[in-house]
């Protein structure tokens, strides 16, 4: 048996790391002296302190006997160890820590992942002023190494976990996107693990157990307690796990705390899967069955997933949402190939193939109307196989031509080959831009959040086993290898594919329909497959001819090349500093300026100096009455959107590729503009963008067109279907659309716009003339500019601005004509009464009920939402605010640990406190089931809202100033990366468009609630917690306005039905337009403004 080496390994320090230009953090690889390894990394900057470990085992390595396993395997850790058996304390520690946690379950691989968000009193320092590992980070390390230390498996939990996992399980009844993946998997080799349930479910985990009695078929309880120990055993090793830990403290504090904590497991040595396949492949003496690609499989004696029979297959699938799906899968080799990865062909390949400019084959079907959007990549990977992607979104039409379509996807595939074959310099250079690309976005790539990045660098380490290369590894490729490019191009071949046509029109084809339909046993998609003719696959291996308009991109001309910064040009700023960052707020530093302030148009500007990147960011909102003011005035400015949109890929995608990007979104204040980019490039993309945005105005009202009005009908028919589909929601989002309906004044109705679409006469005239009305009428602009731009700079971005949208003109908004929205006030129960009559107190704890069937009659889930209001911004103010936020920040977890983990109502859970438009407050209970009807999940909810007020009044002060702390620690927290400063700067300035002109953005708006928590006495604190409580929500408050949302599935149709008749019960829109006209409103003056 291998012993420790009793020492911990240095693998790699700091300098042998290659980082981006603004990451200053430092990093550290090592082996523990239990052959854990770990990467450390230090960031004192970093107000957030994260963990993860990444697991080498996942649902492919289920036992054939109880599919789920790993998956199950994945909750139950998270609920008690030996030396933590609370089946709450990992969770409640990282809460009172400013901190969250969670976990996924992969074909392969499993990760844990934890944050917090110390606070002062949490983190110290040595004598010599070294950093010592924060109280918060040490605690949630030791927690999480007890799941691979000694995890209780406790059987109560078992039980209870099982019900969650199949709550799970049914919450993805209604997803096209699992059924899809597991159709996927269905048709692979049944032999291969891939085919594999992987998310299971009571009957597979019980093998074959009754939900309800919890028994074996055969009547003796089973229990698979025993599995879970073995696949702990099996595969929570140390050499099968990797650590990555993100904290402020040095690195020799960060390695003393992973020795500490993670330092305890048991030794263990062996070979990971990943390992294991590279290992087999080193040492093989079996001849491999491809030319170039190596047979690389670590698992034994088992068929391809993908192999003949499998391949040159056409399936046919009806969707749960209209959609038409047009998917080419292609088999192709792991990206664990040695030559794959030195090289990747697979990213040139995926450039070409789904380039969108023009004479593309996304530009030529784009043009016909037949299509929406093109994607390409590699979809599935796994250790010994992965397959490559064509994704086509269709329309209508589009679906009528999928022959014509497959016929062109082919001779596109086709013209790339021929091209790779005759001009290997052409291809060279695509691939060469692609690392020129990735090379600069590397360069000034910014810290983002920690949580991902230490969740992505966990797994990342079984990928790069050198870990120096784990930040630089995936940006570029070795130089372009033809031969492997052209290999790999050779399996993008007709007969190694599995061609999937999905559609909601094929469930009346008449030849499907004689043919019969199959169904997916584990999430009932519905389908049939058909061996594709070898007279096809054929034609399609030699297509006769090429249509003409086909011909691959240019080279890229919008690879920007200058890098230099603004800030340096700049006398007072010392350019040897190369990253600064306040040691107070960021927040606290330095708000944007107002650079032009006219009536109508106010410009805001800030040059960075703290994040050093040659990137810019500019945001513009255009008020405007004329957008909300009627379900047809915004179908056809979104519908405009989509146009815009589609249009503009033929001027910009260059510009986009190379690092710009843009924005133009419709809402019912007006329309928002945001562009991003590298500073060099972004005044081409401004005025390409706001030149068109008129442009395709005009020629929208000019109806001889053909080409437009083809394009005006897909983005119409688009619009139609989402809009439909959006009924078809999961019930708990429902519930919370529903909810708005109410308390939203001005809230037009999902069947509002579709009958504008389906019966409107809506033409590409009216379009334009609405989106001249918009955009040319009576404005507000607010505009900023932030980053690598000076004041000059900026200026000129104010002139294009006043050129294109006339706001230097007299065609300013007054405050009286700005669009208006205000929160309706729910009636008390009192109100209640006087509104309905005499109600039914049997039925509801609410004054409010609204109920609604689900569309869908496969779903499966009942759902409510509780809402509470709490008053509005007026009433609150700074101190109401604050006090939400920590009442928020203590209910979420108390309601997640009682409903979902001990009551096991279902495994949508959340208590969380939610603003609506127009001011009002409101504290919300979410649950979605599939094993309770909505009046129980309101009673368990309101049990537990009286048991949460017990938990309150017994906290400690100790416990409340930690509780306390933690919410102050999460508002302070400091931004990582430019664009971070940029969303809450434009956010609070945003916040004031439909206020009065006067009104200016309060940037200090989140300390000063801070502030509120900070200066209170913690007795002084729980009894305005207890008073808010009492006010707003006890079940006697005088002024407790409640509402309650559910849906019903349609088994449980009988109770909405027996509730119908009463008289506080809402069942249609009609009854809320009733309402909505007996109810008062909250004033909307921003508490901020008090």
């Amino acid at each position: 048996m291998a012993t420790s080496t009793g020492q911990t390994i240095v693998l790699h320090d700091d300098d042998e790391f290659r980082k981006p230009d603004p990451d200053n953090r430092e990093y550290r690889a090592i082996r523990l002296s239990n052959n854990l390894e770990c990467l450390l990394i230090s960031a004192p900057e970093s107000d957030v302190e994260a963990a993860a470990v990444h697991v080498k085992a996942g649902h492919m390595d289920d036992p054939d006997s109880r599919p789920g396993l790993a998956h199950f395997h994945e909750h139950m850790l998270f609920l008690g160890t030996q030396k933590y058996p609370s089946e709450e304390e990992y969770e409640s520690f990282l809460n009172q820590h400013g901190g969250s946690s969670n976990a996924y379950t992969d074909m392969e691989d499993t990760n844990y992942y934890f944050s917090v968000t110390p606070s002062e009193s949490s983190s110290s320092t040595d004598g010599d002023g070294t950093t010592k590992t924060s109280a918060a980070l040490h605690g949630g390390l030791d927690r999480l190494a007890q799941f691979f230390i000694a995890p209780s498996f406790d059987q109560q939990c078992v039980d209870r976990e099982l019900r969650a996992i199949d709550s799970e399980y049914r919450n993805s009844f209604t997803s096209d996107a699992w059924r899809n993946f597991q159709l996927l998997k269905a048709s692979a080799s049944q032999k291969h693990p891939f085919s594999k349930f992987g998310c299971g479910n009571y009957q597979t985990l019980t093998q074959g157990g009754d939900i309800i009695n919890a028994t074996h078929s055969t009547g003796i309880r089973s229990l698979p307690v025993d599995d879970l120990k073995q696949f702990w055993q099996t595969n929570y090793q140390t050499f099968n796990l990797r650590l990555a830990v993100v904290g402020k403290a040095s690195l020799d504090e960060l390695q003393k705390t992973a020795e500490q904590t993670f330092g305890t497991l048991s030794y263990s040595e062996g070979v990971s899967r990943k390992d294991r396949s590279v290992h087999q492949l080193l040492h093989s003496t079996e001849p491999t069955t491809d030319s170039v690609f190596s047979d690389l499989s670590p698992y034994k004696d088992v068929p391809p997933a993908f192999g003949p029979e499998q391949l040159a297959t056409l399936r046919y699938v009806v969707p749960l949402v209209e959609s038409r799906t047009l998917k080419l899968h292609f088999a192709t080799p792991s990206l664990d190939d040695p030559l794959l990865k030195k090289s990747r062909p697979y990213r040139m390949v995926s450039h070409i193939l789904g380039h969108e400019s023009p004479g593309s084959l996304h530009a030529v079907l784009n043009d016909l109307g037949y299509i929406t959007s093109v994607s390409s990549g590699v979809g599935v990977s796994t250790s010994d196989f992965s397959l490559f992607t064509l994704t086509l979104n269709l329309t209508p039409q589009g679906m009528k031509e999928k022959d014509y379509i497959l016929d062109l996807v082919f001779q596109w595939i086709a013209l790339i080959r021929k091209t790779l074959e005759r001009d290997t310099k052409l291809m060279e250079a695509f691939h060469d831009e692609l690392n020129q690309l990735s090379e600069t976005n590397f360069r000034f790539r910014e810290n983002g959040d920690v949580t991902d990045f230490c969740s992505t660098a966990a797994e990342l380490m079984f990928v790069y086993p050198d870990y120096n290369e784990i930040l630089h590894g995936s940006v570029t490729s070795g130089p372009y290898d033809p031969v492997v490019a052209e290999a790999y191009l050779e399996r993008l071949r007709p007969e190694n594919s599995m061609i999937t046509i999905q559609s909601s029109d094929l469930a009346s084809d008449q030849f499907l329909q004689e043919s019969g339909w199959q169904t997916e046993p584990w999430y009932g998609a519905k389908y049939q497959s058909f061996d594709i003719p070898k007279e096809q696959l054929e034609q399609w291996n030699n297509p006769s001819q090429r249509n003409e308009q086909l011909q691959l991109p240019d080279l890229n001309k919008y690879i920007p090349t200058d890098f230099s910064l603004r800030c340096d040009d700049d006398d007072i700023f010392n350019p040897s500093k190369r990253f600064i960052q306040s040691e107070q707020n960021v927040r606290e530093a330095s708000p944007p300026s107002i650079l032009l302030d006219r009536p109508g148009f106010r410009m805001w500007h800030k040059i960075d100096r703290t994040w050093r990147v040659p990137k810019t960011f500019i945001r513009l909102s255009l008020v405007s009455p004329n957008v909300y003011r009627s379900p047809k005035t915004m179908t056809l400015m979104r519908i405009y959107e989509r146009m815009l949109n589609d249009d503009l890929n033929s001027y910009v995608y260059d510009a986009v590729l190379a690092g710009s990007g843009y924005k133009v979104s419709i809402l019912p204040t007006g329309v928002r503009i945001s562009l991003r980019g590298y500073s060099q490039k972004l005044p081409f993309l401004l005025d390409t963008l706001t030149t068109r945005m008129l442009s395709l105005m005009k020629e929208l009202q000019d109806s001889s067109c053909e080409k437009l009005k083809l394009k005006f009908d897909k983005a119409l028919n688009n619009l139609l279907r989402e809009t439909k589909n959006y009924r078809l929601d999961t019930p708990y989002e429902m519930a919370n659309y529903n909810s708005r309906l109410i308390m939203e004044e001005s809230a037009w109705y999902v069947n509002n716009y579709i009958r504008e679409m389906e019966q409107g006469d809506l033409t590409m005239q009216d379009c334009g003339l609405v989106a001249q009305d918009c955009l040319l009428g009576r404005l507000r602009a607010e505009a900023f500019c932030h980053g690598n731009i000076n004041e000059k700079e900026a200026l000129h971005v104010a002139r294009v601005i006043d050129q294109h949208f006339q706001t230097n003109t007299s065609k300013t908004l007054l405050d009286a004509e700005l669009p208006i929205f205000r929160s309706m006030k729910l009636p008390t129960r009192s109100e209640s009464k006087a509104i309905f009559g005499e109600i039914d107190e049997s039925t509801t704890t609410t004054s409010l009920v609204y109920q609604e069937v689900a569309y869908s009659d496969s779903e499966e889930n009942n759902a409510l939402e509780l809402v509470l209001q709490a008053g509005c911004d007026q009433t609150l103010g700074y101190q109401g605010v604050a006090l939400l936020d920590l009442f928020s920040h203590l209910a979420y977890n108390s309601a997640y640990h009682q409903l979902r983990t001990k009551e096991q109502l279902g495994y949508i859970v959340s208590a969380y406190v939610r603003k609506v438009t127009g001011g009002a407050w409101t504290f919300v209970i979410v649950l979605q089931s599939s094993v309770a009807l909505p009046s129980v999940l309101e009673e368990r909810s309101e049990a537990w809202l009286a048991q949460f007020r017990i938990e309150i009044e017994e906290l400690s002060a100790e416990q409340l100033a930690q509780e306390a702390a933690a919410v102050v620690a999460q508002l302070l927290e400091r931004d990582t990366k430019l664009s971070q400063e940029v969303l809450w700067q434009w956010g609070e300035i945003i916040s004031t468009e439909t206020q009065p002109s006067s009104t200016l953005p309060s940037f200090d708006r989140v300390n000063n609630i801070a502030a509120q928590l900070q200066m209170k006495e913690m007795v002084q604190l729980k009894q305005e917690l207890l008073d808010l409580f009492d006010t707003y929500f006890a079940l006697d408050a005088p002024e407790r306005r409640a509402l309650s949302t559910r849906i019903y599935n349609s088994k449980s149709r009988s109770e909405f039905d027996a509730n119908r008749s009463k008289a506080n019960v809402l069942s249609n829109y009609t009854d809320i337009q009733e309402l909505k006209s007996c109810l008062g409103t909250y004033p909307n003056a921003p508490y901020w403004r008090r």
